[in-house]
């Protein structure tokens, strides 16, 4: 053989196993080892839990209501550096940035085909060291965007074989949620992507840990990535038993343990026909079988969530203690000057100061609020309070922010 011809031949190997060395995927298991919490569900119930033992006050944010900044509903809520961002994804279809006095600030990109422009916007999230926005748009799209709106550039996450519903950045590394267009037991749960050209790191936590579930019937009961801004921030699919934590590593930071935890088999027999097909989700929405972490709360002494959805309890965690309990109810005590049970402390944010609620003007709940308001039957030194009872059923909705004891 020709030397120059071997030597071609030769380099064109090398560059193929460089090439496929560099664009492997690295796949990761969760390791069991080392410390994590686990949190007994089957505990005895308690009928309510006064919300006035964790938080010590409530702070009114009325939005602004302009042509401009009109909200439908707020699909995600996070905020940093005095500054509100929520995404209004079915009606709007923005991105907003609000002052924590409730004053409409800016619009993050905008709708259409041309640069920075969207489809559809799914979620966000913020590399709050860089001070860079990542906005999902459908078809894994993500754009980049400085905090006051100038845009960067687009990165498109690789891979035709799934979904993507959920980003999260976090230490330089941006994750997303994987939801397989049609599930195998090969699937991973949690991605690792290249925040400059979309290319998947890694992949993480195997299907089996969210029981063979990975279709995109349940993603939008739950949020996925919770407890953004803390460090690090959590995860959970709906029908894991651990929620973890984000990092170098995906480690367990909290098992949930009960003799009610969805199986496998509960899955096939609620959800699947005999060709794998989702079938009468309704079943497992109304069973007694325990999934969906959801409202979570995190502080240096509690952590606070919510498990189901339609008959859903509260969980609350004592850190120090690691005392549990479990309740049926919150009692508003901090709003209500009785033992109102309708406000659930169903938190949408939380930060290391409080937490954070939905106020949603249009739906029917704001009218008996009003008409409690009336009846003497919210405490007499509420914020705002005469500002609220006198907002119209168009205006955008109210962010209640609860702080921390």
């Amino acid at each position: 053989m020709d030397k120059k011809y071997f030597c071609f031949l030769f380099t064109v190997f090398l560059v193929f196993l460089i090439t496929i060395s560099c664009t492997q995927q690295l796949q990761k298991d969760l390791s069991l080892n080392g410390d994590y919490y686990t949190i007994d569900l089957d505990g005895r119930k308690e009928s309510s839990i006064p919300l006035s033992l964790y938080f010590k006050r409530v702070q009114t944010i009325i939005l602004e209501t302009d042509d401009d900044c009109l909200i439908g509903s707020i699909d995600e809520l996070q905020v940093f550096e005095e500054n509100i961002f929520i995404l209004d994804s079915k009606k709007a279809n923005s991105l907003y940035v609000f002052d924590l006095e409730g004053k409409f600030i800016r619009k993050i990109g905008s709708k259409g085909g041309g640069p920075g422009e969207y489809v559809k916007i799914i979620d966000f999230t913020i590399d709050t060291e860089n001070r860079i926005i990542f906005l999902l748009d459908q078809g894994r799209r993500v754009f980049k965007y400085k905090l006051d709106g100038t845009f960067l550039h687009t990165i498109t996450i690789q891979g035709n074989e799934y979904n993507v519903n959920f980003i999260q950045f976090f230490n330089d590394r941006l994750y997303s949620n994987s939801i397989s267009w049609k599930a195998n037991v090969d699937d991973y749960l949690l991605l690792e992507i290249n925040q400059n050209d979309g290319n998947v790191l890694s992949q993480s936590l195997p299907i089996k840990y969210n029981k063979g579930w990975n279709d995109s019937h349940f993603s939008k009961y739950s949020k996925f990535f919770m407890s953004r801004a803390h460090n690090p921030p959590r995860y959970n699919q709906m029908f894991m038993d651990y929620i973890v934590s984000l990092g170098e590593e995906i480690t367990p930071y909290i098992k949930l343990k009960s003799k009610y935890l969805t199986t496998e088999k509960d899955i096939e027999y609620f959800c699947r026909d005999k060709n794998g097909l989702p079938i009468n989700i309704l079943n497992v929405l109304n069973s007694s079988k325990i999934f969906n972490v959801h409202c979570y709360v995190e502080n240096e002494d509690f952590i606070i969530f919510r498990c189901g959805i339609i008959s859903s309890f509260v969980v609350i965690f004592n850190k120090k203690t690691e005392e549990v309990r479990l309740s049926d109810h919150f009692i508003n005590d901090l709003i209500y000057n009785h033992n109102q049970q309708e406000w659930l402390g169903l938190f949408r944010f939380s930060d290391s100061k409080g937490a954070y609620e939905i106020l949603d003007t249009q739906e029917s709940f704001f009218n008996d609020f009003q008409r409690a308001i009336k009846n003497n039957e919210i405490v007499s030194d509420l914020d705002k309070l005469d500002k609220l009872f006198k907002l119209e059923e168009d205006a955008n909705p109210v962010i209640l922010y609860y702080e921390f004891k």
